[in-house]
């Protein structure tokens, strides 16, 4: 398998994007509007997953673009059922390193770095596939 080195760099800026996103919108509806935790770090989640998915198409994956609207939709739909994934993945490292004793903030770091070549690969390999 050959490595697209490029690919991968830009993969990592478009997700810190995503976090970064992800920890503004909390920030804000949390400590600002008064939301509950819960709620804004699920919006937050999902606006740093559109972020993402835009941010890749646009730049990541910007030699694969999809070949109209419906195709846009089956890469999004992918692209969900992908991160949905991912998330479960990573709830549960974090979950078994804090049972283990590891801090919350750090478990959940080592959790989305064990998470980053699994994410690559299901986004290069089913997200962003070439079409047939």
């Amino acid at each position: 398998m050959r490595v697209n080195f490029r690919r991968w760099g830009v993969f990592n800026l478009v997700g810190f994007g995503g976090f970064a996103t992800q920890i503004g919108t909390i920030a804000l509806l949390a400590r600002y509007f008064g939301w509950p935790p819960f709620a804004a770090t699920a919006l937050a989640l999902e606006l740093a997953a559109l972020q993402n998915f835009i941010g890749h198409n646009r730049w990541t994956w910007r030699d694969r673009p999809a070949g109209g609207w419906r195709e846009w939709l089956r890469r999004y739909w992918r692209y969900q059922i992908a991160k949905t994934a991912s998330l479960a993945a990573n709830l549960a490292i974090t979950s078994l390193l804090i049972h283990a004793g590891f801090p919350a903030e750090l478990a959940n770091t080592i959790a989305v770095l064990a998470c980053a070549i699994p994410n690559y690969l299901l986004s290069e390999r089913l997200v962003f596939r070439h079409s047939s």
